[in-house]
This record gives C-alpha cells, sequence and structure tokens, in this order.
C-alpha cells in the first residue's frame, strides 16, 4: 500500500467506481486506464469522496504541485475553498472593511462576506 501523495492520488467520487479522479491529470480516468490499473497493483485503494466540491477543496492545499482540476465541479470546489482561504487572513479582513468604507462613501451599497468571497473566486 502506498503513502497519500496528493500528486499522484485517486478518488472515487459520489460511490461511482467506473471512474476515478486522478490528481496527476487533474481529470477522470476510466477503471480501465493502464496507469491506474497499475496503481491499483500493490493494493492500494483509492479513496472515497461525497462530491467532486468537497474533492476540490481537499486538492486545494496543494497548488501547485498538483494540477489545477478540469472537471468543473471539483473546480468549483478548488476555487471556492482557495477563496475562502484567502478570506480568512487578517489583512484581507481589513481591506474589505476599507473597501466597503469607500464604497459607501461613493454612494454604493458594500459588499456582503459572501459577495467577496464570490469575487476572490472569481480572481483564482
Amino acid at each position: 500500500m502506498k503513502s497519500f501523495n496528493p500528486e499522484n492520488w485517486y478518488w472515487y467520487v459520489g460511490g461511482d467506481k467506473t471512474k476515478a479522479y486522478s490528481s496527476a491529470s487533474g481529470d477522470y480516468v476510466q477503471a480501465a486506464d493502464p496507469m491506474f490499473v497499475a496503481w491499483l497493483s500493490d493494493g492500494t485503494l483509492p479513496t472515497n469522496i461525497d462530491t467532486e466540491a468537497n474533492l476540490g477543496a481537499v486538492l486545494s492545499p496543494y497548488y501547485p504541485t498538483v494540477p489545477r482540476p478540469v472537471v468543473a465541479g471539483v473546480l468549483a470546489g478548488y476555487q471556492q475553498e482557495q477563496a475562502d482561504d484567502i478570506f480568512k487572513h487578517k489583512l484581507i479582513k481589513f481591506l474589505f472593511v476599507l473597501n466597503n468604507r469607500l464604497l459607501v462613501l461613493e454612494g454604493k451599497a458594500a459588499f456582503t462576506v459572501p459577495q467577496a468571497k464570490a469575487y476572490f473566486k472569481g480572481l483564482m
């Protein structure tokens, strides 16, 4: 059995064992894919995960050594996790408050936290 390597690991998403998500390719591979079959040969099994979005969140901390996901659902979770991580930092919180003060002074509506996170997600 292999030790977890985020750069070369596989996941079954939502219980579908006809294909596996490959962190090495950033996409799904079919069960008969030669690289996948070779990876399985020592008895290591893919990790089960419930949703593509949750898989994206798992992969996000390993950027840039793990390729950006190709699959839209995995990419959405990946980008959301990155945006959430950015927003956790104090400097971003300070800039969020400062930006909202400027918007109000300009007679515009202040951003909500979800709007700010959506903005950061769009930058990913």
